[in-house]
Parts: C-alpha cells; structure tokens; sequence
C-alpha cells in the first residue's frame, strides 16, 4: 500500500547507472483516477523528465529506484492525464460540501482505493463520481446516478435553411506596378531538432555501446561529436547530461 502524499519528494534512483535522476514533482492518474500511471520528476538542472509507474523497481522511504535511466524519458509536451487531486475540494452528487482531500491511497500495483479527508474521514473510490482540475464529486452511500445523461453534445444541431443566392463577381486582372522592387519569401528554417544541443556542455562522459567513449565531460557539444552521438542513439542521454 502506498499513500500519493509520501511519494512527493521522493529521489529517482537508477540502478544500473547508480545515479540521481530527479526527485518527485507530480503524480497522474487515468481519466478516472482508477490508476497512478505516470510521475514527473526534476532534476537538478530544471530538466523535467516522465516516468511510468510501470518502470518502477522499488519504493522505499526515502527514494523510488528503477532498473536505469531508459526508464524516464525527457518531458516535451503536457499530457491529457488527471493530476493528483490532494488539495482539492470534494463535494457529493447533491452539492454538500465534505472538506478538502489530504491524501489518496494506492494499492501495491498503484490502483486509486481511497480519499482521505483533512477530518481523517475516508471515502472509497466507489464512491467517486467525477474528478476535475480543483473538485472531486463523490455519490451518496446507497445512491448512484448514470453521469452518462449528463455528457455534452458533441455536435450542435444544424437547422435546415433556404439557399441564399449569391451573386458572382468576376475576376479583375490587376497589373504589377514595374516600379515596385520583387519581394523574396522567407526561407524555410531547416533546424533540426538535435540542433538546440550543438554550444551546450557536456556534464558526463556518454559512451556508446561497445563502450567506446563518444564525447568527454565538460566538453562542447559540436557537429562531429553531436553526428556520432545520434548515429549511436544517445541523444536522449546528451539532452539529460549537458547544459
């Protein structure tokens, strides 16, 4: 059993590597908190990186250890997951409010089985209703409605109306002025998406996998050494490492 409120925090230890990764920053459930599903983490240099809770070896006291560093992977866009609701306010179907959420406890295999309230009261996940960016909505004890009746249209209907007539306008050749000077459209940028790495630092030494050293630490990132980097498929790896 684990309790969402003492993961916060918690460091990310690789095994394989022996290194740091980041600590805790965020937990998301599916859609309808049945699930933890993924946890984002940051590490020392600001770099927000996701893990899946599927990829956790072990969580202990004071750290989450995974097997290596393959199992997190570099943040690059928000997700459409629900994020964990502590410090929300919980209500039931009929609007009474019942306070506001402290902790959410987790089996073994990180499935939602209660909500607890800042009172110590707790209200098991059968009960949940609906969860949103700052509510969480819970049934009554022995009443449960289908919320299905309550989902938005997803089309708006369309009402049949009389053809508009619309008049047809020909089309004016107009002539280009020969004192104007011709205008160059603006080339299309050709950056790659390794370019961003090409100045930065390197902060380790990065090896490929026949153990052959690709590039120093403390050294600069350039065209020759990035080409080689991502021919051995360690881009990944440069972007976690370097600044």
């Amino acid at each position: 059993m684990y309790y969402c409120k003492d993961l916060y925090s918690l460091s990310i230890l690789s095994l394989y590597e022996g290194e740091l990764l980041g600590v805790v920053d965020k937990l998301y459930f599916d859609k309808k908190m049945k699930k933890l599903l993924e946890i984002e983490l940051i590490n020392d240099e600001g770099v927000r990186l996701t893990l899946s809770t599927k990829n956790i070896y072990h969580i202990g006291k004071n750290a989450i250890t995974i097997k290596n560093n393959q199992a997190v992977s570099l943040k690059v866009e928000e997700n459409n997951l629900q994020v964990c609701p502590i410090m929300s306010k919980a209500y039931s179907l009929h609007g009474e409010y019942l306070g506001i959420i402290k902790d959410v406890t987790l089996s073994d295999k990180f499935l939602t089985e209660k909500f607890s309230l800042e009172d110590n009261s707790t209200l098991d996940i059968t009960r949940l209703a609906s969860c949103g960016k700052n509510t969480v909505i819970f049934f009554a004890e022995t009443e449960k409605i289908n919320l299905q009746k309550f989902t938005p249209t997803k089309t708006p209907k369309i009402f049949k109306t009389e053809p508009v007539q619309v008049a047809k306008i020909l089309p004016v050749e107009i002539q280009p002025s020969t004192n104007a000077e011709p205008v160059e459209s603006p080339a299309k940028p050709t950056v790659q998406i390794s370019d961003f790495l090409l100045g930065r630092i390197c902060t380790k030494d990065i090896f490929n996998f026949n153990n052959e050293l690709l590039i120093k630490a403390h050294s600069i990132v350039n065209k020759k050494n990035l080409k080689e980097i991502n021919k051995f498929g360690k881009l990944r790896e440069l972007m976690l490492y370097s600044k």
